[in-house]
C-alpha cells in the first residue's frame, strides 16, 4: 500500500470514529441513560453525573484521536519516522492512561456508593484494559520508531 493511500484511509478511519463517537456519545448514551432513569426510578438522580461522565471521558479520546490524524499527515508527507510521530504516541499513551485513570476513579466512586453492579463493573474493566493494552502498543511502537529515527538520522549522515 502506498502511503498516500495508507494516509487516506486513516484519515477516513479517523474521522469516522470521530462520528461514531459523536453519536455514540451525544445520542445513544443519553437515551439510554433516559431510559434507564424511566425504568428505575431510583436511578435519576445520577443521570446527569453520568452524562457529565461520559463527556469527560471523550475528550481523551478526541486528543487521542487528533494526534493519529497529526501522525497520518506525517505518514503522507514521507515523514513516518520522525520526532512529531514520537511525540504524537507518546501523547495517545498518555491519554490512554488518563482513560484508565478516569474509568478507575469512577469505580471506586461507584463502589463508595454501592452503585457498582457488576455488569457496570465489567464494561469497566474492559475499558481499563482496553485502554491500557493501547498505552502499551503505543509505549512499544514509540520506541520503535525512536530507533527507526535514530538509524534514519544515521543512514542520512553517511555519504
Amino acid at each position: 500500500m502506498k502511503q498516500n493511500e495508507l494516509a487516506k484511509s486513516l484519515k477516513l478511519f479517523i474521522g469516522l470514529t470521530c462520528i461514531i463517537l459523536a453519536i455514540c456519545g451525544f445520542v445513544i448514551v443519553p437515551k439510554l441513560g433516559r431510559d434507564i432513569c424511566l425504568s428505575t426510578p431510583k436511578f435519576a438522580s445520577l443521570y446527569y453525573p453520568f452524562i457529565i461522565f461520559i463527556w469527560i471521558t471523550i475528550i481523551p479520546f478526541y486528543g487521542a484521536l487528533f494526534e493519529g490524524w497529526k501522525i497520518s499527515n506525517e505518514i503522507n508527507n514521507d515523514n513516518s519516522f520522525s520526532k512529531t510521530n514520537i511525540d504524537s504516541l507518546n501523547k495517545i499513551r498518555k491519554y490512554a492512561l488518563s482513560e484508565c485513570f478516569l474509568y478507575f476513579v469512577g469505580a471506586l466512586i461507584l463502589l463508595y456508593f454501592n452503585l457498582l453492579h457488576l455488569s457496570i463493573l465489567i464494561i469497566i474493566l474492559f475499558v481499563i484494559f482496553i485502554a491500557m493494552c493501547i498505552s502499551v502498543f503505543t509505549a512499544v511502537l514509540a520506541h520503535l520508531v525512536q530507533k527507526a529515527c535514530d538509524l534514519k538520522d544515521e543512514n542520512d549522515l553517511t555519504i
